[in-house]
């Protein structure tokens, strides 16, 4: 490199930088508005800007209604320090598109002239996997349906969150499990903090309480509100009645 002219090294440069993935600037602090006066062709692709509307400007026109000012703040500070700086934010294509934009920013001296050199990668892709994992964590949490051996012969279970016929079948098959290894008696369902997809509340209830009848075990629900009460009420006979409390003390005191 050192054998060819600058302006080869210079051509090498930009080829370099255009064939690069990653958006590469660079900013001149010392005119107005710390504009872009270098950009390669990997920005104008991911933003959709062509680079004859990018030079000369700030780059701050990526930034729309949902780009965190907090962020924005720790770039601007990053600069004014004049000190290396990386962060993640909201920005828009020029089509409108939203894309989560990885930002690096870092000081540059050259013949005693500071420049700011950046770089910008679309994250996007990352930030969606992320979220499909943490709902996927989210689901089999939901899902996990603890159960809590209090006594002897007796467990509870505490459901929270929306009860569909996956997480019903799931349920049936872990107590049923539960009951058969740890020799348990009586059931407390408590399910103060659930709600069901359809109307289906008390057919599912029912066929839990005949499930344990079968296997020598006693269901008693908790948590019953007064819209489930009334539900309740008149649907099943006597014989079959599901045992019901306001709360989890009262059901304990049922069974001792």
């Amino acid at each position: 490199m050192k054998n060819l002219t600058s302006s080869v090294q210079l051509q090498l440069l930009e080829a370099m930088l255009d064939g690069s993935r990653v958006a590469a600037l660079i900013t001149d602090p010392s005119q107005h508005d710390n504009p872009i006066i270098f950009a390669n062709n990997t920005f104008e692709k991911m933003t959709g800007y062509p680079l004859s509307e990018v030079i000369g400007q700030n780059c701050r026109f990526l930034q729309g209604e949902e780009t965190d000012p907090i962020g924005v703040g720790q770039l601007r500070k990053g600069i004014q320090d004049k000190i290396p700086v990386t962060v993640t934010l909201k920005n828009y294509k020029k089509d409108g598109t939203m894309f989560w934009n990885r930002i690096s920013v870092s000081p540059l001296v050259i013949d005693d002239q500071l420049f700011f050199t950046g770089t910008q990668t679309n994250i996007s892709l990352e930030f969606s996997q992320r979220a499909e994992l943490m709902k996927k964590d989210a689901d089999i949490e939901l899902l996990s349906l603890p159960i809590l051996k209090i006594q002897d012969n007796i467990a509870v279970v505490t459901l929270i969150g929306e009860m569909t016929p996956d997480r019903f079948n799931l349920l049936t098959q872990k107590l049923t499990t539960y009951i058969q290894k740890h020799d348990v008696e009586n059931v407390i369902l408590d399910i103060t903090g659930l709600f069901w997809s359809d109307n289906s509340h008390v057919q599912s209830m029912s066929t839990i309480q005949d499930i344990l009848k079968l296997m020598g075990g006693t269901l008693y629900v908790t948590g019953i509100t007064p819209k489930v009460a009334q539900s309740l009420a008149g649907t099943t006979d006597s014989s079959n009645q599901l045992r019901t409390f306001k709360n989890i003390q009262q059901a304990l005191k049922s069974i001792r």
